[in-house]
């Protein structure tokens, strides 16, 4: 039974009907965190300037959640896109000017715009009776406001450092990259670092990141590796449809940008279509969620082949696990960047949920690691394009065998409930326990 004084304030700028993996991390944790005896609070934006919204994730939240919504002084999202697009344009253009004086100022993140009307609700609510005080982050500066709160209320203070923060800043979209940028960032890091009473990773390689980089900034806090995992209720609700019997289906959910390059699998099949365009003309590639301009290129490619390419945009969770759940082979990506082996994507654990096949296209790193526990994936690096398209052609060729001879192949899969998300939350709330005084 919950216990309603054991408040915990949870800092999300994004959370529903906001859509994205960020998003689902944040709210399967208040969903099952009453179940291990923590109320939250829940402190979002009102009007976030984000890209997409999941109606679906709503169902998510806990009727006895209490979600306050605090107005951001940011532009649109698409506004923030239209001056990102200033790096193509001439370079003394007036887009590109105003690009790089908002990021000259508006450090570490745009989102920090939101921090004085969040601030101020924060201090409201924070009057009332809580114990601890949680942030999400990305956006970074989201931190920054916690350390302001702590430092005001004297309460303990949890980091979730959904993505690391310099890695983020040196890959994501309206962040700034100058050397003076770069130090500035830094220097907030060991900030927020410093006045944690607890950190938390998604993975275990950024785990290590982040104690170095605490023993850097004279910190102490302890970190602890919680990967996004699986919402098992979500898994259950799957439309488990028969697969298709004329081709082989290859599914992949997310976003496609600099981090998930997809031209592996794109030149991959080019090959196949060039080489054996009968078998290309029976692969069937599917991408489910949003696409950079630069992905979309290369996808672009693929209309002149034998391959059917089929395009989803950003669709409701709900709808996207249901697409996965029709593919033959479920594939990742993962580019040969430097700190991508420290990275694990969140769609990992409900693939493997999902018991498919999958196909991974990534570097060694943990990711890779984790796949292999599970003993039922295929792993290439992303330059064997020739390997890539080598396995995909085989793997039409048996599954016409298995299909003729009327053998289902079902892949082995190891026990998963450790990254289920109940799990994960039990653990969560045991990280929050170690820092409130007095907690049973």
């Amino acid at each position: 039974m919950t216990n309603h004084e054991a408040r915990v304030l949870f800092i999300c700028y994004a959370y529903p009907p906001t859509g994205g993996a960020g998003v689902q991390r944040s709210v399967k944790f208040t969903k099952y965190l009453p179940h291990f005896g923590w109320q939250p609070t829940v402190l979002t934006a009102a009007n976030p300037s984000v890209p997409v919204s999941d109606n679906d994730l709503l169902n998510d939240i806990d009727p006895e959640t209490i979600v306050l919504r605090a107005k951001t002084l940011e532009p649109s999202y698409s506004v923030k896109q239209n001056l990102a697009t200033s790096k193509r344009t001439r370079r003394f253009s007036p887009k590109r000017w105003i690009r790089h004086a908002a990021m000259s100022v508006l450090q570490p993140d745009p989102q920090v715009l939101w921090n004085p009307l969040a601030w101020h609700m924060a201090n409201k609510i924070l009057k009332q009776h809580h114990k601890a005080i949680y942030v999400s982050g990305p956006p970074f500066s989201s931190f920054l406001l916690g350390r302001s709160l702590k430092r005001r209320f004297q309460l303990p203070l949890v980091l979730d450092f959904r993505d690391e923060w310099l890695l983020a800043s040196q890959y994501m979209d309206n962040h700034q990259r100058t050397g003076s940028s770069q130090r500035r960032q830094l220097a907030m890091l060991h900030k927020v670092l410093k006045s944690a009473d607890a950190v938390l990773a998604t993975t275990q390689a950024s785990a290590d990141e982040l104690n170095r980089q605490i023993k850097n900034a004279g910190g102490t806090a302890p970190v602890t590796c919680l990967y996004n995992g699986y919402d098992e209720d979500d898994i259950a609700g799957v439309n488990r449809s028969e697969p298709t019997t004329d081709r082989l289906r290859i599914v992949y959910t997310g976003t496609l940008w600099k981090l998930t390059d997809v031209s592996p699998i794109v030149s991959a099949l080019l090959r196949l279509s060039k080489s054996d365009p009968n078998t290309a003309a029976r692969i069937e590639l599917a991408i489910v969620g949003r696409r950079t301009p630069e992905q979309n290129a290369i996808l672009k490619k693929l209309k002149s082949s034998a391959v059917k390419l089929i395009l989803h945009d950003y669709v409701p969770h709900g709808q996207s696990l249901d697409l996965a759940a029709s593919a033959d082979t479920l594939l990742l990506l993962l580019a040969d960047e430097a700190g991508a082996e420290r990275v694990v994507p969140a769609k990992l654990f409900e693939y493997l949920a999902l018991k498919k096949p999958i196909l991974a296209v990534c570097g060694d790193g943990e990711m890779a690691t984790l796949l292999r526990q599970q003993q039922h994936f295929d792993q290439f690096h992303p330059k064997q394009t020739k390997e890539i398209a080598t396995w995909i052609g085989s793997r039409w060729r048996d599954r016409e065998s298995a299909r003729r001879d009327q053998v289902q192949h079902q892949p082995h899969v190891k026990p998963i409930q450790r990254y289920s998300r109940r799990e994960l939350t039990g653990q969560l709330a045991g990280v929050i326990d170690s820092i409130v005084p007095n907690t049973p």
